[in-house]
């Protein structure tokens, strides 16, 4: 007996929302492996976590970066920075099926000519199950805006 349509849709659907429990790792496990990468400075490693078609917006680049290649440019940029840690202050982690959103506070810092350099940002990571691991397709990262400006907004306001 062939399977209706309507069981297949079921089906499918079942599957789609059972995915991320066949996750070999949760979301918030990917962004600690992603802290622990980029504090290697290596490329290679940090690239692991990025999906080939990944988008990102950084602090430090006018324009967004699509896909590997220009990702990988950047970070390039980014890791000769010697003593280079990331530490992630905040984060609210939410699954939606095979995809998750983490948002939250990092503080990166780094030695520059012979200086420390410590930027607070707040950042947004859209991961997407492939394959039992979650690959980051979209980083958005900026600054805090109160550590350009020393105020809050609801201090510019009142």
């Amino acid at each position: 007996m062939k399977p209706t349509f309507f069981l297949r849709s079921v089906l499918a659907t079942a599957l789609l929302f059972a995915a991320p429990a066949f996750a070999t790792e949760k979301p918030d496990a990917a962004l600690s492996r992603w802290v622990k990468a980029v504090q290697t400075a290596n490329v290679d490693n940090i690239m692991k976590f990025y999906d080939d078609n990944a988008i990102m917006v950084s602090t430090f680049a006018d324009a967004p970066m699509v896909g590997r290649s220009a990702i990988v440019d950047y970070y390039k940029l980014v890791v000769v920075n010697p003593d280079i840690k990331v530490e992630v202050t905040d984060s609210h982690s939410r699954t939606f099926g095979n995809v998750a959103v983490i948002t939250g506070l990092y503080t990166l810092s780094y030695t520059e000519e012979g200086e420390p350099v410590v930027i607070h940002s707040r950042f947004s990571f859209v991961y997407v199950l492939e394959g039992g691991k979650w690959l980051i397709v979209d980083h958005h990262a900026s600054r805090v805006p109160s550590e350009a400006t020393g105020k809050t907004l609801v201090d510019r306001l009142w």
